[in-house]
């Protein structure tokens, strides 16, 4: 007999209240990415009936330059769709996980993309830039716009209302049974923070790259290779370093961490104050992104330095005990998903000895339920 797929085997709890924050985060998705992907046909009809440039469908301005492109444009439209799947896999972790830091953190996330289309709506029609005029008199672009923001706004609200009952009902049950040892249980608590900040350090860090080398560098700018081919790649490979630094509690590693992430708030000071001072206002490259690269050099900016206090806590607390908890965690509970198992092989196959086995059957299901609430890793 095969096994019946549900929820809970893709690790969503019964809890009304963990299937409701699911249930918002994919009805955001399947709205946000039907917007935009309309954004985006709206966009290329727009540019279709615009005039032509040299270098596609563009925007000229009155010396005959280009100001931007349909392509440009997309750019924004394709952040929004990645950040709704960005944010289903951190609502999908944080609730299979009973991880109430990350669900905290993906409310936030997505008030984050709230303000993002507020920016974009500024653009386009409250303080529209010479590129986005040619939006001005399209009411369906208009309408899209609006949406948007109701969208991000409604389940900004259900995500809060829903992050508050999942804390008391995750919450509790994940700190009261790490066991007597306060000291382990809050470093375990550093541990989930930082953890979820070099998530959304990873996805605010590229977007950021990938803005300012589409809409910003040109080809001929030797930053914009170095951008591409050495920025974007190092910073994941850093990141993905970051993390088994913290999962194997390496020193050395962690501290070239910290060093490195404490250096960086340098370079987007610079990014930001080049972006504002001393720009030629007839050769403008920052002209129709200033906004969006401003509020991504923030955001990072905010993040990291969070994030460097986190990992000093985190460093602080290596040695104490979390990483034996951990692996000792984790091979209980593969024993005891192996023990499930084989006994739900044994009722699909209905043994003779059923009955007998019961109580041990019950025993060990018994068992297996409390270590796995215990508490839950990444």
């Amino acid at each position: 007999m095969k096994r019946r797929l549900t929820l809970k085997n893709f690790g969503i709890p019964t809890s009304i209240w963990a299937r409701m924050f699911i249930l918002v985060a994919l009805l955001e998705v399947f709205a946000i990415v039907c917007i935009q992907g309309y954004v985006i046909k709206r966009t290329v009809d727009i540019y279709k009936n615009g005039t032509e440039s040299l270098w596609g469908f563009g925007i000229q301005s009155a010396s005959n330059t280009m100001t931007i492109t349909q392509e440009s444009f997309i750019v924004y439209d394709v952040i929004f769709i990645v950040a709704q799947f960005f944010l289903l896999m951190l609502c999908w972790e944080a609730v299979a996980h009973k991880n109430t830091i990350q669900i905290i953190a993906a409310t936030l996330f997505n008030i984050m993309c709230l303000i993002y289309s507020l920016i974009q709506y500024t653009t386009f029609y409250i303080h529209p830039s010479a590129s986005a005029g040619i939006f001005q008199k399209d009411n369906d672009m208009r309408i899209l716009q609006i949406t948007t923001m109701v969208v991000y706004a409604l389940c900004s609200v259900a995500f809060a209302t829903l992050t508050w009952e999942l804390y008391q009902l995750f919450g509790w049950q994940t700190y009261k049974k790490l066991g007597a040892n306060l000291a382990l249980r809050r470093a375990y608590k550093w541990h989930q923070i930082l953890l979820t900040l070099l998530k959304l350090d990873i996805f605010f860090f590229i977007s950021y790259s990938v803005q300012l080398a589409t809409l910003v560098l040109r080809v001929s700018d030797p930053e914009t290779w170095v951008q591409i081919g050495v920025v974007i790649p190092g910073s994941i490979v850093f990141l993905i370093l970051s993390f088994w630094a913290l999962k194997v509690e390496k020193r050395i590693v962690m501290i070239v961490v910290i060093v490195c992430l404490g250096l960086s708030p340098a370079y987007f000071i610079y990014k930001l104050v080049r972006m504002n001072v001393g720009i030629d206002k007839n050769d403008d490259p920052y002209l129709d992104s200033r906004k969006y690269l401003t509020f991504f050099i923030v955001v990072t900016l905010a993040l990291i330095l969070i994030t460097v206090y986190v990992s000093i806590r985190c460093y602080r607390n290596f040695g104490i005990g979390l990483k034996e908890a951990i692996s000792d965690y984790d091979s209980r509970k593969a024993q005891l998903k192996a023990n499930r198992t084989l006994l739900d092989a044994s009722r699909s196959r209905g043994d003779s000895g059923a009955d007998a086995a019961a109580p041990h059957r019950r025993s060990i299901h018994d068992e297996y339920t409390q270590v796995h609430e215990r508490f839950s890793l990444e």
